[in-house]
């Protein structure tokens, strides 16, 4: 006899709900179809959860072709084709073309429909941005290009691809640049943004360019290497070039307690050049309400490391733009129409491919692959290639390279594995770095105070366990304690660094900002917390006006994007953790090495640095095949 829950629901089916993880949302969704459907309750009702767990595990879809026979059969299938003729007969479920339901099947994948929304409408958004001509004259851009580019002293066959991508986004009203850490992203685009507003100038017009990135953080540092990429320009080009950085939820206007914006696809901005910086942090949703919120006149670059982490929330983005594009090549391939205008307005000549119609994304996308941070022979620059390529040897042989030369005598861009400290070691050594920062602190200078907080910085992977960043700030307050450096009588003891887990439009604070605890210099009996503006001025607010806070002396992989700092220093769990055999990934290595600018230390046994090198983090979507 089988057991039924007061809402209808077989007992086996929740003990498999239980089984699979599902969250109180996903059981909810469950029950709703369990009660539509009039036929095979129990297995679509399975089937519907699994796709809203999946969702919150940050896939767009579920791909049928990607589900294991286990799988189907544990949901109450026999197989795919059964899974499929259920699914076609269901009153939940539907293809495109038929009323909207709660679920859709579409590109043999399954949705929840408003993801299927999105997903589909931002391919329609991005080809239909491919499709418009631009008919400008290449000419126009020559003289301007030429300014900026020494085009007449390159090594023959050569080829300046920070040159052909301001080419390339500068003809498209779409396009994609993508590169690692130090390869000159934002000094493209300030060239770019220079070559367009040249060329408007000479026409007479005056173009309105705003450039954001996902948090207020990467905001902050987007308008410090932005204007500082302007200050090297020739000063003609700065002429009447305004450079503003903001966040995309304040450009689009957020709206309390609401999940849309003032700005849409039905009340568009106003502007003509539209900057996406780290756009591997833009989720599905936000991606689309924003793209489609752009004017199609209107240019629109993305700006990112496609081999960085995914955006914490749904979707994969940026990579799955640039793998449509390269097509599951090593190299992208070009149009002959878009070869011969690079070459007239550039001189150089990029392979094309004659199968590559002029209006196919492969067009939109630049890769740029020189680093001018990272030396070839230095480490860190070494251990990136070897995390990309997921090579174990060879990311083993980096270590053991740096392990030869003398920690004291560390050259730039060197790194190092600890197999065996303990967080207590790692806590130690780091407080031992904070001296200056104290020092800065005690004497109230605040701009010197965030200069050596960013000098070091330790990065883990998750929040909880022995290596995560709870336990790693309190091993760090309790040296400090033992230092005598901190009082920990109160919380917002002076020097206390915490970063903001929620946003304060009124503050003009977002989450991911980072502040000092410190008094007031002006008013020693006031303590506030101090924050780096965008202009690089200080702001101080009182501690009772905070939004959320956390201390951070150590922060997740995931909050770091968007930040660098002199020296790292990265904690995987150890031990065989569960969760360091399930999450963490290369992207997730990566991510967090390419935050150092001069060095990098890693905290992990070998089992878990293995797990890294191993783990590919893919995301379902369908985004891929919409744009080829």
């Amino acid at each position: 006899m089988v057991v039924e829950h007061s809402q209808g629901m077989p007992s086996a089916t929740m003990e498999i709900a239980d089984l699979f993880g599902f969250s109180s949302i996903d059981k909810a969704f469950m029950q709703f179809v369990f009660q539509q459907e009039p036929c095979h309750k129990a297995s679509l009702s399975l089937l519907a959860g699994w796709v809203s767990y999946r969702l919150n595990q940050q896939d767009t879809c579920v791909e049928l072709a990607e589900m294991s026979a286990k799988l189907i059969h544990t949901l109450g299938f026999s197989g795919v084709d059964d899974m499929l003729e259920k699914v076609t007969q269901a009153s939940c479920f539907c293809t495109p073309s038929a009323t909207p339901t709660p679920l859709v099947l579409d590109k043999n994948s399954l949705y929840l429909q408003r993801y299927y929304y999105y997903e589909s409408e931002l391919a329609k958004e991005i080809t239909a941005r491919l499709q418009i001509t631009n008919n400008q004259d290449v000419s126009s851009f020559k003289p301007l290009i030429g300014g900026l580019f020494d085009l007449s002293n390159q090594p023959s066959g050569s080829i300046d691809w920070q040159c052909v991508a301001v080419c390339i986004a500068a003809m498209g009203q779409f396009s994609l640049i993508t590169g690692g850490p130090g390869t000159g992203k934002t000094t493209t685009v300030a060239k770019l943004l220079a070559v367009l507003n040249g060329v408007a100038s000479d026409s007479g017009q005056k173009l309105t360019i705003k450039l954001v990135a996902p948090t207020g953080k990467a905001a902050a540092r987007l308008t410090e290497s932005i204007l500082a990429a302007k200050q090297q320009l020739p000063a003609q080009y700065q002429a009447g070039l305004e450079l503003q950085c903001t966040t995309i939820h304040r450009l689009l206007g957020s709206l309390p307690n609401r999940i849309d914006f003032k700005h849409h696809k039905d009340n568009q901005l106003h502007l003509d050049v539209l900057i996406i910086d780290e756009a591997s942090m833009v989720d599905l949703p936000l991606m689309y309400k924003t793209i489609s919120a752009v004017p199609r006149h209107a240019r629109i670059v993305l700006l990112g490391d496609h081999n960085q982490l995914s955006s914490v929330e749904t979707g994969s983005v940026l990579s799955d733009i640039y793998y449509a594009a390269k097509k599951g090549k090593l190299s992208c391939d070009y149009s002959d129409t878009l070869v011969d205008s690079v070459e007239k307005m550039s001189g150089y000549k990029v392979a094309s491919n004659h199968t590559v119609p002029p209006q196919h994304i492969s067009n939109s996308l630049v890769q740029l692959v020189k680093s001018y941070r990272f030396s070839v022979s230095g480490g860190i620059g070494q251990l990136a290639n070897a995390v990309i390529q997921g090579d174990v040897n060879g990311a083993h042989d980096v270590f053991n390279r740096g392990a030869q030369t003398l920690h004291t005598d560390k050259p730039q861009g060197s790194v190092d594995w600890f197999q065996n400290q303990t967080g207590k070691d790692l806590a130690e050594t780091y407080v031992t770095g904070l001296s200056t920062y104290f020092k800065a602190v005690q004497a109230g200078n605040i701009k010197e105070a965030f200069k050596q907080l960013s000098r070091q910085q330790i990065l883990c992977a998750f929040k909880t366990g022995p290596w995560g960043t709870l336990s790693l700030n309190m091993l760090v307050e309790k040296e400090l304690v033992k230092r005598e450096l901190i009082n920990l009588e109160s919380s917002a003891y002076s020097g206390r660094p915490i970063m903001l887990s929620k946003n304060d439009h009124s503050l003009g604070l977002f989450n991911g900002d980072i502040g000092i605890i410190m008094p007031d210099p002006d008013a020693p009996e006031l303590t506030k917390a101090w924050f780096k503006m965008a202009d690089n001025q200080l702001k101080g607010i009182l501690i009772t006006r905070l939004p959320e806070y956390t201390t951070v002396y150590a922060m997740t992989i995931h909050k770091s994007q968007g930040s660098e700092f002199d020296h790292v220093s990265l904690c995987l769990p150890q031990d065989n953790s569960p969760l360091g055999s399930t999450l963490i990934s290369r992207e997730l290595l990566y991510t967090g090495l390419t935050r150092a600018r001069s060095t990098f230390d890693l905290y992990a046994d070998e089992t878990s640095l293995n797990q890294c090198l191993n783990r590919v983090c893919k995301r379902s979507s369908a985004l891929y095949q919409r744009l080829l």
